[in-house]
């Protein structure tokens, strides 16, 4: 392009410039150089003749001492230290004008040879002015032979300093300022010219093409106007692209307010400072506030005459909700699948099924609780019919295992009855008939105690809860049932966290006793290992925890077909005895709000595993 010729001409024209300026800087050198050395010759000429006229001077005078040599010497302005010599080399008279001093001693001087010395016409025949010029000792030597009476002058300039003069200076300094100069506007046209070629490579990767004709300028105008048509073409497109997904988000917006307002579940949520920031219209129906405000966007919107902002004051018809929504708040505990009861002056029971979630923020922190809630009084009271019928249902299997355990006990009976009645003569020993009677009394026994575990069974439990720590209730377990272990030589041992927790303790004593001594039993009398292990351990997460209380056994475990009616009354696959432990263990377990399975059967042995709440709602806890 042009602007490219043009910049490589400009650049050619700067470098002619450089070369001229450096030659001619050369030239001057070189001139500057021969002046100095013709100025040399000069002062060298002009020593000479200095030498030679004090020469003719001393000549002429016949006596010469030291003060009429420094005479002549300031008389004829010579700036020079002069010595006259004898023939034998001794020192006739010295003076001197300058303050720089030479030993003459120190030097060889030429005294010998003076026959070839010339006269030069129009002098004095006594005076040879073949003047001998050397350098010595930062001194310029000129040694004169006087013919008269064989005497020789020596006269000894100053040598002048070598550093360069005023004018040298200056001319360097100018030399280097021109150079510097030249650099500098160099560096400055090429930063001034860097916009300019930047933007003329950007404009040559554009899909413009220049043409040979054009310039660097007006190819660069039409490329920056070809991409100001391009970036106004996509500015349209983005703001058609910016309007669409507006519409899109307000649409999103619209349809999750929508879907929040009218989900099938109550929706409350709750700030960390306690405040209700948002309620959804199913969850002031649940407690009967008036409105069906979708979501609100602060407390302040929320805080109408009719609806509380305080999540206390919303929630006071459920204290058990607020209990949790609290500890959500403090520790970040999440609460799922909870039941807890609504009790309004105006309305009826209901009770309702929950979750309620902790809201962390980007450190972790708990920010805020969630809360899901649907009514489940249908599905209570439906559930409480379905398990009317379970329970009716199981109560027809036990009457028939009950009246089938009467009918063996009563036969037993009837069978002891008659032999006592043959054992009525005289003949009998006593010992006999109360053997008899002994085991009459024994099967009337168990008679009662399976009356009175069918009760256990069939009656509803009342929970007295109390705080009760594990390990403690446990070893009373243990220490009861010594006399067992012992006479069925098995080992037991008690590892793991055992926290203290509330419950029944009575009830949950009955539901250990019962795990330990059906442990006990499962091990045959032949195994080779005899170990009952109880292991107790606690969750650490962040829901509600639990506590675990595992049962393992070495015994020869239970059957697949058997695992699944184990907690059926009645049902036992021992040879003496009626089935209801495991039943009951099973609805203690439960209405301690806990669980109880079997985690693991196998010829190995057998592991009861029971789950127990650590803090169950509603709870009226014994201090």
């Amino acid at each position: 392009m042009k602007f490219r010729r043009t910049e490589n001409r400009a650049y050619m024209a700067f470098t002619i410039i450089v070369v001229v300026l450096l030659s001619v800087i050369s030239l001057v050198l070189s001139l500057y150089s021969e002046s100095l050395r013709g100025k040399s010759e000069l002062h060298q000429q002009q020593y000479k003749i200095q030498a030679a006229l004090l020469a003719a001077l001393l000549a002429q005078t016949p006596e010469t001492s030291s003060t009429l040599l420094r005479d002549f010497l300031q008389a004829n302005h010579i700036v020079a230290q002069a010595a006259l010599l004898s023939a034998n080399g001794e020192t006739i008279a010295s003076a001197s004008t300058t303050t720089k001093l030479i030993d003459f001693a120190t030097l060889q001087l030429n005294t010998d040879d003076r026959s070839t010395m010339k006269e030069i016409a129009g002098a004095s025949p006594t005076v040879a002015y073949e003047v001998k010029l050397q350098t010595r000792q930062q001194f310029h030597i000129a040694e004169l032979p006087i013919k008269k009476e064989a005497r020789q002058l020596v006269l000894a300039f100053p040598v002048e300093s070598d550093s360069p003069s005023l004018t040298y200076y200056i001319f360097s300094y100018q030399v280097v300022a021109l150079i510097i100069g030249l650099l500098f506007i160099y560096f400055l046209i090429r930063w001034l010219m860097r916009p300019y070629r930047r933007l003329v490579e950007a404009a040559q990767d554009s899909p413009v093409r220049a043409s040979a004709a054009q310039s660097e300028s007006e190819f660069v105008v039409e490329t920056f106007q070809a991409l100001i048509q391009q970036l106004q073409s996509k500015e349209a497109e983005l703001a058609h692209l910016h309007e669409l997904a507006r519409r899109r988000a307000e649409k999103s917006e619209r349809f999750s307010e929508r879907l929040v307002a009218n989900i099938p579940s109550g929706l409350v949520a709750v700030n960390s400072k306690g405040h209700i920031n948002a309620a959804n219209r199913y969850a002031l129906q649940l407690f009967n506030f008036p409105g069906a405000t979708a979501s609100l966007e602060n407390s302040q919107d929320f805080a109408e005459p009719n609806h509380p902002s305080n999540y206390e004051a919303y929630f006071l018809a459920a204290p058990a909700l607020i209990d949790m929504i609290s500890q959500c708040l403090k520790t970040g505990i999440a609460f799922k699948r909870e039941e807890v009861e609504i009790a309004q002056a105006d309305a009826p029971a209901r009770r309702l099924g929950l979750s309620v979630s902790p809201i962390f923020d980007s450190q972790h922190q708990v920010e805020g609780a969630l809360c899901m809630m649907t009514d489940i009084t249908e599905v209570t009271e439906l559930r409480e019919r379905i398990k009317l019928q379970e329970t009716l249902a199981n109560l027809g299997e036990m009457a028939a295992g009950l009246a089938h355990e009467f009918k063996n006990s009563l036969a037993t009976i009837q069978g002891y009855v008659q032999l006592f009645d043959f054992q009525s003569d005289a003949a009998t020993p006593t010992v006999q008939k109360r053997q008899t009677l002994d085991s009459m009394l024994k099967e009337v026994e168990l008679l009662a105690r399976l009356v009175t575990d069918f009760l256990n069974f069939a009656r509803p439990q009342s929970l007295n809860f109390s705080y009760v720590n594990l390990r403690a209730l446990l070893e009373d377990c243990v220490l009861e049932l010594q006399p067992l272990l012992e006479k069925h030589e098995v080992a037991l041992a008690l590892t793991g966290d055992f926290i203290t927790l509330a419950c029944d303790e009575s009830l949950l004593r009955r539901v250990f006793l019962n795990l330990i001594r059906n442990a006990i039993e499962a091990i045959d009398a032949d195994a080779p290992v005899k170990q009952i292990e109880i292991l107790g351990s606690t969750d650490k997460g962040t829901g509600k925890p639990y506590a675990h209380i595992r049962v393992f056994d070495t015994g020869s475990g239970i059957s697949k077909e058997d695992l699944q009616n184990i907690f059926i009354p009645f049902f036992t696959t021992k040879s003496r005895g009626y089935g209801i432990g495991l039943a009951i263990v099973q609805k203690i377990i439960v209405a301690h709000g806990g669980s109880v399975a079997v985690e693991r059967s196998d010829a190995s042995g057998t592991v009861f595993h029971c789950r127990l709440p650590v803090a169950p709602y509603p709870l009226s806890v014994k201090k």
